[in-house]
């Protein structure tokens, strides 16, 4: 199966995206091409650069528009559809792009691309078996209301014409043409459901499901093999194709105890994220969680579940003594390889537990499997939280410690490990929505405060891997002086925190600040500004905490410095210029 990444804005696509978001064009995607060129090698600056896409072999029918992209007004899918017919020679799609056209300008621009993971193969027309590969490409145009898209009529019917034209047939209506409701018949000669006394439409119908055309299939040797039909238009599938057995569980994702994979995070399956607890956990101690929200009679019935937010607590054992202390953040990983800095589970996480789980009133326990650090030991265990559900409507969380370590009765040395509770929400599940491309601009310009972001659905759900807040090389002025600081700081927000009324500490990404001797410019008279005379030394970053709410981050960090010849101590504020989605 063919698999392509997320689409790519050009520069000149996001100029025009970006001046139909203020009103100040409108545009028209025009059309789309494909190319056997392999673009892998090319960094996503030089893909955003280009203005062609590299020899092009064919031009696909604009099929469709959508905007099925929950509560963005800001993203359009264009559907479009490629044949094999006319095509002599078959190649490999490694890329498609898009391409539009300004209102009063007559030149084309090279407006987005999509390349290929595992491109689609796209067979020649010598068997006259025809082939159809269709994508849908979600770009960000500013405004859908600012935007056209210009629908091939010679392309395959989209959805809305077939419905159009069917509300237009008089269903009582019987075919008069002897000839042609003889051929029908004829397609239906197999069946016992016999169309002579049915109305136009059901005809037509029957007749169309019943008439088979042939296709190709692939192997994954790229092997072509054409199935076509017989004297009498059936098909006969290969009994290869016949051994399915069914079954509906996922085993590329196994539950560890009650934890179980409901969808993917990071495609946008798991929405309605609503904080219920976050705090401290003493992993030492027992937990009652007090839920933000009455959970009601059935606890949390009008959603999937509950899901679990935390991280790993290592304690350095040695001969059986304690020692440092420190903390590790969880990696899913399902190959169980260790990573650096991190402690690796096989178990599904973020940690998801379904509603009947829960109402069951029963303990539930999760163990947090895997590798972990990979340390070397022979006697191991995984650290277990134990939950339950009260009478009270309130939960109890227990903790039991996991080891890697020598196994030395005497005093064991290794390491303790016990995982603790930051946050819990609500969750529910949806069909996969399209992703936001990488570095596409949710805000720009320079605000503290709350910040309206454009584009985003409302649990975040096509954040793709997180938002990115880019803060200003320089602060606000304060005392006619304001920071120089050379090189402007991110924040960065991981899909996982994107919970609705979650405070991420952002802290952690602005420790490099701290101790920093940074210039500064004095303000002596309006609109001008000068270089200063000394330094300030940055002692503390003030007020880390981002609220998420729906479409809005909440955002007010400050600086404490401290001026190297006065020793004045100056709190500034320091502005968001930029927030956007990223990449891993």
């Amino acid at each position: 199966m063919s698999k392509y990444n997320e689409t790519i804005l050009t520069s000149v696509g996001l100029d025009l995206a970006t001046r139909a978001a203020n009103g100040k064009t409108k545009f028209t995607i025009t059309k789309a091409t494909a190319t056997a060129d392999d673009l892998t090698a090319m960094s996503e600056a030089e893909l955003q650069n280009l203005t062609v896409l590299p020899n092009e072999i064919q031009t696909g029918s604009i099929t469709n528009q959508t905007e099925n992209i929950p509560n963005s007004k800001s993203v359009v899918g264009t559907e479009i559809l490629f044949t094999n017919q006319g095509i002599d020679k078959g190649y490999l799609v490694n890329a498609v792009g898009l391409y539009a056209k300004e209102d009063g300008k007559d030149e084309e621009i090279l407006y987005a691309l999509n390349t290929a993971v595992e491109p689609e193969f796209m067979p020649d027309f010598a068997d006259q078996v025809l082939l159809q590969f269709r994508i849908t490409m979600y770009v960000i145009v500013g405004r859908t209301e600012n935007v056209t898209v210009t629908i091939d009529p010679s392309g395959m019917a989209s959805k809305d014409y077939v419905n159009t034209k069917i509300a237009e047939i008089d269903v009582n209506d019987k075919i008069q043409d002897e000839g042609i409701a003889k051929k029908l018949q004829n397609k239906l000669v197999y069946t016992d459901n016999k169309s002579q006394d049915k109305n136009a439409i059901t005809q037509v119908a029957e007749a169309l499901g019943s008439a088979v055309y042939g296709f190709k299939t692939i192997d994954k040797d790229g092997n072509v093999t054409s199935i076509l039909p017989d004297a009498d238009s059936l098909v006969t599938l290969p009994g290869e194709w016949n051994n399915n057995t069914g079954g509906s569980t996922d085993p590329d994702h196994p539950a560890a105890g009650v934890d179980i994979y409901p969808g993917s995070l990071a495609n946008g399956e798991i929405t309605e994220r609503n904080l219920e607890w976050s705090g401290t956990d003493d992993p030492t101690k027992d937990l009652t969680v007090t839920f933000k929200d009455d959970p009601g009679s059935n606890p949390f019935g009008q959603y999937s579940g509950l899901t679990i937010l935390g991280h790993i607590q290592k304690t350095v054992m040695t001969s059986g003594t304690k020692g440092a202390v420190s903390n590790l953040e969880l990696n899913y990983d399902l190959n169980n390889v260790a990573k650096n800095g991190y402690f690796t589970t096989t178990s599904p996480y973020p940690i998801y537990i379904s509603q009947s789980d829960i109402a069951s009133g029963q303990e539930l326990d999760i163990p947090i499997n895997g590798v972990g650090e990979g340390l070397d030991g022979s006697n191991t265990k995984p650290a277990i939280i134990h939950l339950k559900y009260n009478a009270d409507k309130t939960m109890t969380i227990s903790h039991e410690d996991g080891y890697v370590n020598d196994g030395n009765s005497a005093g064991a040395t290794g390491a303790n490990y016990s995982f603790v509770v930051e946050l819990i929400a609500t969750f529910s599940t949806q069909k996969a929505v399209a992703q936001l491309p990488s570095s596409i601009n949710l805000f720009t310009g320079s605000a503290s405060g709350n910040i309206v972001l454009s584009g985003l659905s409302n649990y975040f759900e096509n954040s793709m891997d997180g938002i990115q807040i880019s803060l200003a090389n320089d602060t606000d002025g304060v005392s006619n002086q304001r920071l120089i600081l050379n090189s402007a700081p991110t924040i960065k927000i991981p899909k996982e925190d994107l919970v609705l009324g979650n405070s991420f500490d952002g802290s952690k990404d602005l420790q490099n600040l701290i101790n920093r001797k940074v210039s500064f410019q004095d303000n002596p008279s309006p609109n001008y500004w000068e270089m200063g005379t000394g330094s300030y030394t940055i002692q503390k970053v003030n007020s880390t905490i981002i609220k998420l709410a729906k479409g809005i981050l909440n955002i007010s960090i400050t600086l404490t410095a401290k001026n190297s010849i006065s020793s004045k101590v100056v709190e500034f504020p320091l502005s968001v210029i930029r927030i956007s989605t990223y990449k891993n």
